[in-house]
Order: C-alpha cells, then sequence, then structure tokens
C-alpha cells in the first residue's frame, strides 16, 4: 500500500480533535451549573473555566495555524462581550480570583463559543500542507518571536492539551459525584 492510501497529518490531527471533541461532549453531558462552578480546592480551576480555556486555545491556536489571517471566534463573534470576559484575556495565566470571578453564565453559552471556535480551527488545520509543517509565525508569536512554535507542534499540541482538561473536567465531575453525589 502507498502512503497516500493512510492519509496524512491532518488526519491524525482531525481524528485526535475528533475524538477529544466526542469525550467533552460526554463529559458535559448532564452536567448542572452549580456542578460546573464548584472548585475542589480553593486553587483549582472549575469546569466552565476549564471550557473556556479549552476555547480560547482552539481558538488562538486556529488563528495561528492561519498566520493570524482570517477571522476569530473571540472577536468576529463578539464573545468577550457575550460572556462578560475583558477581550484581552486569552484564557491562560488566570488568577485564582479571576477563576472563582469567571461571569455568571451558563454551561451552554461557553459551550456556544467552544463550538465557535471548533468550527473556525478544524478547516485551519484542514489547509496545513505538508510543505507548511515547518513554517513559524514569530509575527504572531510576540511574547518569544526567536521560539515561536513550528505548525506541525501546534498540530500536536491542540489534540495533547485539550485531552488533557477534557481528563481534569472529567475528573473534576467524579470528585464532585463523590463529595455530593
Amino acid at each position: 500500500m502507498s502512503p497516500q492510501n493512510f492519509g496524512d497529518h491532518r488526519d491524525l490531527a482531525l481524528q485526535s480533535i475528533g475524538d477529544y471533541g466526542r469525550q467533552l461532549t460526554r463529559a458535559l453531558t448532564g452536567l448542572e451549573l452549580e456542578e460546573a462552578r464548584w472548585m475542589p480546592t480553593p486553587q483549582s480551576n472549575h469546569i466552565l473555566w476549564i471550557l473556556w480555556h479549552m476555547g480560547r486555545m482552539e481558538d488562538m491556536w486556529g488563528s495561528y495555524l492561519r498566520g493570524g489571517i482570517g477571522p476569530s471566534a473571540w472577536i468576529e463573534g463578539r464573545w468577550a462581550d457575550r460572556l462578560g470576559i475583558d477581550a484581552a484575556r486569552n484564557g491562560s495565566g488566570d488568577s485564582v480570583e479571576q477563576v472563582r470571578d469567571f461571569p455568571d453564565v451558563s454551561l451552554q453559552e461557553v459551550t456556544a463559543y467552544w463550538q465557535a471556535a471548533r468550527d473556525l480551527l478544524i478547516p485551519a488545520v484542514e489547509k496545513i500542507t505538508h510543505d507548511m509543517l515547518q513554517d513559524r509565525h514569530p509575527e504572531i508569536w510576540t511574547h518569544a518571536p526567536d521560539r515561536a512554535p513550528t505548525l506541525l507542534w501546534v498540530l500536536g499540541r491542540i489534540p495533547v492539551e485539550n485531552s488533557q482538561h477534557t481528563g481534569q473536567i472529567a475528573y473534576i465531575r467524579g470528585l464532585y459525584a463523590a463529595k455530593f453525589g
């Protein structure tokens, strides 16, 4: 069999992104807002914040894959306004206070943002050709342009990071059920 019959890097990335997306959807099924906002310890993230973070990461990595060209769900979808979050927040490095004080929004709204970001991420992944895998975007990675990641690294990072967060959500649900169930 020739290598073409096995697909390419896009198929692998999209399969992984699809897999954790289905697992995340299962982990969110039946989730109540009280449970989504519960913090297992005073220093922990809660499910609602983790889900928002996952959306922000998919949105930002999708933008990176596109070289900063094209829409961002966060900006064009006006999700910062819709969720009541400062548009400059990128979903990374928030303090415990910011997690605790996450706006009083519904799980459905945060899930809709994650889905809007994903709807832009998937076409961005589909457009990455083999010749682009070693490309970097230092003009976007302004905090450390000399360490801008390759598109190959980003394609691997997205499913790794968001699979971990999906597991965190499932784990927090288990802790909540053990404590309150």
